[in-house]
């Protein structure tokens, strides 16, 4: 079974990567256009399907149990119209897209953590906590289902 590039059909894989919560096969060009999870190489038996190697081994002192406070949307807007700016400044100064800040900010869509990250550092607020170091109003990143193309294009 020979697999193509989802983004534009060609082959081979090189790689699967992440763009705007997709998950996606891409070839050597497109793979630039997404966060990449999992380089991929050509199996020595042609029988035998691409084998993945991690992208980046996640370093020991990763804090892998954050989470994002339940209210995020709410905060979030609070604290963007305090700044005085529009959802798509604000999408512009994190270089996120204008749809996915709408969708974040209406609570339809919980930020990743890089997301959540970026938004905390622009607009000077608290969005991410550690479990048991904030109140109990918080949502598991365990819990979390990253977003896919479908959510975005609900927004447009």
């Amino acid at each position: 079974m020979d697999l193509s590039c989802d983004i534009c059909g060609n082959s081979p894989i090189r790689a699967q990567i992440l763009i705007e919560g997709a998950k996606m096969l891409a070839c050597s060009r497109c793979m630039k256009g997404g966060k990449v999870i999992h380089y991929f190489r050509d199996s020595d038996d042609s029988n035998e399907p691409l084998r993945a190697m991690p992208a980046k081994p996640l370093p020991k002192n990763a804090a892998t149990d954050e989470e994002i406070i339940e209210n995020w949307g709410t905060v979030i807007r609070k604290a963007r119209q305090k700044a005085g700016l529009t959802i798509e400044e604000l999408a512009s100064r994190i270089m996120e897209r204008g749809n996915y800040m709408h969708a974040i900010e209406s609570g339809r869509i919980m930020p990743t953590l890089e997301t959540a990250k970026k938004i905390q550092k622009e607009l000077k607020i608290i969005l991410i906590e550690k479990p048991g170091s904030g109140p109990s109003n918080v949502t598991s990143v365990k819990n979390f289902k990253e977003p896919t193309l479908e959510d975005m294009l609900e927004q447009e």
